[in-house]
């Protein structure tokens, strides 16, 4: 049988995200039937932790979250855990080795919920209420990053994943210059913004900073929705910039392929 986890969504500034079960406007429900994930419907998103032990997808359609072990990551091999079902459309979704799920989703200028998922239960954030929570991930080291809109400050906040009394506590942030917009955050603590006309990854650990493309041709031309980021062993970067492929190498600090996909040859 399902169970419901019924979670307030605040309407109040305060200075943490309080729970209240008694509210019924957005309720997770977790299910433990592995039959027909998502009722069927498509696959909106895919996320997994950053040690790759546990993965889940998403279904915009369906409004579902299904949480899958992965007992071998080199055959693709997942085994269902649950399903858990949401309210309002998802922003932002990422998931921790030991199961903390963590969703930005839509609603009253972008909330966020934390959930253990091994016990169901919800998880504060320390932070001032008036925060528009805009994207959301987990470091190999286990902390869970957070970037949002304070007013016109862009703020990384990074919490220590140590729950006490149901609680994350935020251990150091960092503001990103108002000339520069997120793309993504990797595992390894790289952030990697833009501006007219560069990109850059800029390392949380040692805040120093280099250039990884840079924009000659258009101008003004490119924003989030046009690049793309992949990042996954530490030596290259991936990334795509309109209709051009970059390989760039993080030990020589050079591209060293440029792809365009327009071309046939």
């Amino acid at each position: 049988m399902s169970e419901v986890i019924e979670i307030e969504v605040d309407k109040n500034d305060v200075d943490v995200n309080d729970v209240d079960k008694n509210d019924v406007d957005k309720i997770f429900t977790f299910d433990d039937v592995d039959d027909k994930p998502h009722n069927g419907k498509p696959i909106t998103r895919i996320e997994t932790s950053p040690n790759e032990n546990y993965l889940i997808t998403y279904s915009e359609e369906d409004r579902s979250i299904v949480g899958w072990n992965v007992e071998n990551i080199d055959k693709v091999q997942l085994k269902f855990d649950k399903t858990i079902k949401i309210g309002y459309g998802t922003i932002s979704l990422c998931v921790s080795d030991d199961k903390k799920l963590c969703r930005i989703y839509d609603y009253d200028k972008y909330k966020i919920d934390v959930i253990d998922m091994n016990n169901k239960d919800k998880i504060t954030l320390s932070f001032y209420r008036k925060v528009r929570s805009m994207y959301c991930t987990f470091n190999l080291k286990g902390e869970f990053i957070l970037y949002s809109l304070v007013y016109e400050h862009k703020i990384i906040w990074i919490y220590s994943t140590q729950t006490k009394n149901n609680k994350w506590e935020c251990k150091r942030f960092y503001e990103i210059p108002k000339d520069y917009g997120l793309i993504s955050i990797s595992k390894y603590d790289k952030v990697y913004l833009f501006s007219n006309d560069y990109i850059c990854e800029w390392n949380i650990n040692t805040e120093k900073s280099v250039k990884i493309f840079v924009n000659n041709k258009d101008k003004n031309k490119f924003g989030t929705k046009n690049i793309g980021i992949f990042n996954n062993d530490e030596k290259f970067i991936f990334l795509k910039v309109n209709d051009k492929i970059i390989v760039y190498s993080i030990e020589l600090g050079i591209p060293i392929v440029t792809l365009d996909i327009n071309d046939g040859n």
